[in-house]
């Protein structure tokens, strides 16, 4: 990729100012208000000063946001509360049925994710849901009521559940592109609600398991890996490109709504792939679509539909290799730091960034290490106790598309502003580590999103 144009981008997109969830800290805390900056400070780029030509990803995001999205540990672990929902994508009137084990009126708020000034959220919408104490397995729980997403914008959003002292979220996607026949000409963000569904507190579920997306997600107080990829999606949206959404189970159903993208953004951990969902991106990488992971291990794990459930289905085996030129390593001894080997690479303009420089804590958690075949180049890397290469690197297809692969699981995390460690407990993100990840994801998206 060019870097003229890049400079340019860049000299619009101001470095400074990571707020909100950014800076005063991740989902899952509430931060106090005198941690804010003010929005002089946190606004920027081209979300902040659209213009009259606004598109409608900057217009949105030029409105107020709202911290209470953010949900406190101490009410993430409360019992007493227990929910999901029946879609994990909806077109815009949609009506989404919600099944919630509790007593009594529970609280409902849903919060459209972006850049707002560094908020990290939007409300859109509020109400009441009866929760209703609910038994045997959760595929057999009976609805308690609906979320009706007339007048949503597009977009990935939390919805906040709170009844007594416990809070929890559902997270869904509202997206038209199903129904226009295709994301053509357009940037898609890609969410990965069968990663999420396939993940618990213990880890990823193996080989032969059988994963269902009819229960409560495990992790994330019910947002499975989307409250820590909420940073990520704040500082795409905050670039102002009008990004598209869509998860991994639209494509499944529905292979042919990536023809003719221009790119596609693979927000945070998507492991687990089903062949059709694989097939997609593989041919609209060759086709020229670019494409973008940030995080590791990403499309390495197969996943085969249920025929008579399409919200279910079965671990196998699988590789995501020929998609990333790269492939998993081991994985970190608590976290390190990567070391820049490329700062020409134009995904670190706008940054005064030096080679051997060590950006800590990046590299943690899921690894990738390029493949020795591939025509990769580096443009980080961490040597790792195992004697692997932990890499963060891009290839240039034969189409022309050019494919970055963030190569560690903490990428998304340390966007957001905090990651957990071996133990689970959370790891603030280094403030130069955290401020460079998130300028290379704008980079990333201003470009691949370029002509």
């Amino acid at each position: 990729m060019p870097s003229p144009r890049l400079l340019a981008v860049t000299a619009l997109v101001a470095l400074g100012g990571l707020a909100g969830l950014i800076s005063a800290g991740g989902a899952g805390s509430e931060a106090a208000p005198e941690a804010r900056k003010p929005a002089s400070d946190v606004r920027g780029g081209l979300v902040s000063n659209p213009g009259s030509e606004a598109g409608p990803i900057a217009r949105e995001n030029a409105q107020a946001g709202a911290e209470e999205w953010r949900i406190a540990p101490a009410r993430a672990a409360a019992k007493g509360l227990a929910a999901y929902a029946g879609a994990s994508s909806v077109a815009p009137g949609e009506l989404v049925p919600v099944f919630l084990r509790g007593a009594g009126a529970a609280q409902v708020r849903a919060f459209r994710l972006g850049w707002y000034g560094g908020d990290g959220a939007r409300q859109v919408w509020q109400g009441t849901l009866q929760a209703q104490a609910q038994s045997g397995p959760p595929a057999g729980w009976q609805s308690t009521g609906s979320l009706d997403t007339t007048n949503w914008p597009e977009g990935a959003y939390l919805v906040r559940l709170d009844l007594g002292k416990a809070s929890r979220y559902l997270p869904l996607t509202v997206t038209s592109v199903p129904s226009q026949g295709s994301a053509s000409d357009r940037v898609v963000v890609l969410t990965s609600p069968m990663t999420w569904a396939a993940t618990n507190r213990n880890g990823s579920v193996g080989e032969g398991r059988e994963v269902t997306l009819n229960r409560p997600l495990l992790t994330g107080a019910g947002a499975g890996a989307l409250a820590t990829e909420a940073g990520l999606i704040a500082q795409i949206e905050r670039t102002g490109t009008d990004v598209v959404y869509l998860t991994d189970t639209d494509l499944t159903a529905s292979p042919k709504l990536l023809e003719g993208a221009t790119a596609v953004l693979v927000a945070g951990e998507s492991r687990y792939w089903t062949p059709k969902l694989r097939g997609s991106v593989r041919a609209a990488v060759a086709d020229g679509t670019d494409l973008a992971f940030f995080g590791a291990g990403s499309a390495g794990v197969t996943a085969l539909p249920d025929q008579a459930d399409a919200r279910s289905f079965t671990v196998a085996a699988g590789s995501g290799a020929k998609l990333t030129g790269s492939v998993a390593t081991c994985e970190a001894v608590g976290s390190t730091g990567l070391t820049i080997t490329d700062p020409s690479w134009w995904g670190f303009g706008g940054a005064q960034v030096s080679s051997g420089q060590v950006l800590k804590g990046l590299v943690s958690g899921r690894l990738d290490q390029v493949q020795a075949s591939a025509p990769a180049q580096v443009v980080g890397s961490a040597d790792l106790a195992c004697g692997d290469v932990q890499a963060t690197s891009y290839v240039e297809r034969p189409s022309g598309a050019t494919v970055f692969n963030a190569g560690t699981a903490a990428w998304g995390c340390t966007v957001t502003g905090f990651c957990l460690d071996g133990q689970g407990k959370r790891v603030k993100a280094d403030a130069q580590a955290q401020e460079i990840a998130a300028l290379v994801t704008r980079n990333v998206v201003t470009t691949f999103a370029g002509p």
